[in-house]
């Protein structure tokens, strides 16, 4: 009787680069050997190298253990972490082992739906989120060994803003002087929690004009703390902190979930604080298997306390880990380039790039100073006239603003010129009054000890205002 022995030659690596392993069947008896070539290497749908620049390339298929890609504006950043995630599946890991973190839903949205087409089938069980909708969904899973439990309700920013008003009432604010707004005082909480810094701190940093009224802040917000936990009710920065605290905490809550994730990767690394990188760090500690990508030159989020060094120091909190480039542009000429080139080249900290065009020269950028923002928009409307006057129709121009509030003056401008316009944005669909009012009806039914909802409830019957809503809700 004939035994054979399987000897792979050469061995596997531990990597998923592809390969073409030689498969050696012997039998012991008849000593006779024969070689099948190419066995182990992966049916890959995508050709890989003939659809991504070889900066790209590179991230896809190098981008194991701790991996930091500096990503320059319009390189193909998206393209490469979407087809990073198809590789790895289809190098055989599993969705529900990849751990994808965006900070727009909208983000994440797209790249599944990339990386849907890129495959031909839905990632079923991929992890694809923002960081708040991904606590959201880890806090629920293990609700049972947290205080919070499963079922607590989260607070939008308007009525978080409405709590924390009913706290300044019940601890009695400053009267005869300018003492903050509920909105500021729940901005303030907010960055100290995401800033991890004590009050003391944030008001110097932030707010000096109010240190003097540092005790009674801190008493409104720790009696909005106490109000939350009492309603079993979250604001967005409860979500990151309490995950944080879970993970560092309980052992059992930090090792079913980085054990599960054999990858972690996340986008836009330059925007995130000091509790999303703990946290990420926590997440891929058993694998170690962590690809950011940022750029620390688009780092412009300070005011939400985003910290640059997370992404700079990188190498120093993971030593050895890799550092790669995606630098061929592909959305702007050399001219436009070679000014962005120059502007970065002044940062005091930053890694050293040049990014690279890879369309065709183009016209020299304008740079045109304006006195005011009067004279800004006295100077795009007479653009679009003139454009207008060449024959070029309104419906193909376009005006980018950074925030809505910039678009006012403009707005004036074209009104006083007769000069119709679309205006894109707006209100999103969930901040809108009738829509926040059937939420909050929802939110009762599934949670009676959400006093923030019944309260927002009961002022829409006749004769309740904010004081009598919130004396009602109280009973319950």
């Amino acid at each position: 009787m004939a035994f054979l022995k399987l000897v792979v030659n050469p061995p596997p690596s531990s990597g998923l680069v592809a390969g073409r392993a030689k498969i050696r069947y012997t039998s012991l008896i008849c000593m006779k050997e024969f070689v099948l070539e190419g066995l182990a290497s992966p049916n890959l749908r995508i050709d890989y190298q003939a659809e991504l620049n070889e900066e790209q390339y590179r991230v896809v298929a190098d981008g194991d253990n701790y991996c930091l890609v500096l990503a320059g504006a319009g390189s193909g950043k998206t393209r490469a972490v979407t087809y990073r995630v198809a590789w790895l599946l289809e190098h055989g890991v599993s969705p529900n082992e990849i751990l994808l973190l965006t900070f727009t839903n909208k983000a994440a949205k797209e790249m599944v739906v990339r990386i849907e087409s890129l495959l031909k089938s839905y990632p079923t069980g991929l992890w694809a989120g923002t960081f708040h909708s991904i606590a959201n969904r880890m806090l629920r899973m293990e609700g049972a060994r947290t205080k919070w439990g499963r079922n607590f309700t989260i607070l939008d920013e308007e009525d978080a803003v409405a709590l924390m008003k009913m706290c300044i009432k019940e601890v009695g604010p400053v009267t005869g002087v300018r003492f903050p707004s509920g909105s500021v005082i729940k901005s303030i909480a907010s960055y100290g929690a995401n800033a991890r810094l004590p009050l003391a701190r944030v008001l110097e940093r932030k707010h000096p004009a109010f240190l003097a009224f540092e005790d009674t802040l801190a008493r409104i917000i720790a009696r909005y703390r106490e109000e939350k936990e009492r309603q079993q009710a979250m604001d967005f920065d409860d979500l990151l902190t309490e995950l944080l605290v879970a993970l560092e905490t309980d052992e059992n809550i930090r090792n079913a979930f980085a054990r599960r994730f054999k990858y972690v990767i996340v986008d836009e690394f330059q925007d995130t604080n000091l509790i999303q990188a703990d946290i990420v760090n926590l997440l891929s500690s058993y694998h170690k298997n962590l690809l950011v990508v940022g750029d620390d030159a688009q780092s412009i989020y300070s005011f939400r306390a985003a910290e640059i060094k997370n992404i700079l120091n990188f190498g120093e909190r993971y030593p050895g880990a890799k550092i790669l480039h995606l630098l061929t542009n592909y959305r702007s000429t050399p001219e436009i380039l070679a000014v962005a080139n120059a502007v970065i080249a002044n940062n005091d900290e930053q890694y050293e790039k040049e990014l690279k065009a890879a369309v065709q020269s183009g016209e020299k950028p304008l740079l045109v100073p304006a006195v005011d923002e009067r004279q800004e928009a006295q100077y795009v409307a007479e653009q679009i006239v003139a454009f207008s006057n060449d024959g070029q129709p309104l419906s193909s121009m376009a005006v980018l603003f950074r925030a809505a509030f910039h678009s006012q003056a403009l707005e004036f401008e074209l009104m006083r010129r007769n000069i119709p316009y679309e205006y894109r944005g707006g209100m999103k669909f969930f901040e809108r009054a009738h829509v926040k009012d059937a939420m909050a009806a929802l939110r009762v039914l599934r949670n009676h000890k959400d006093q923030v909802a019944l309260m927002r409830l009961l002022q829409l019957m006749e004769g309740f205002g904010l004081a009598t809503a919130a004396r009602a809700a109280n009973v319950f």
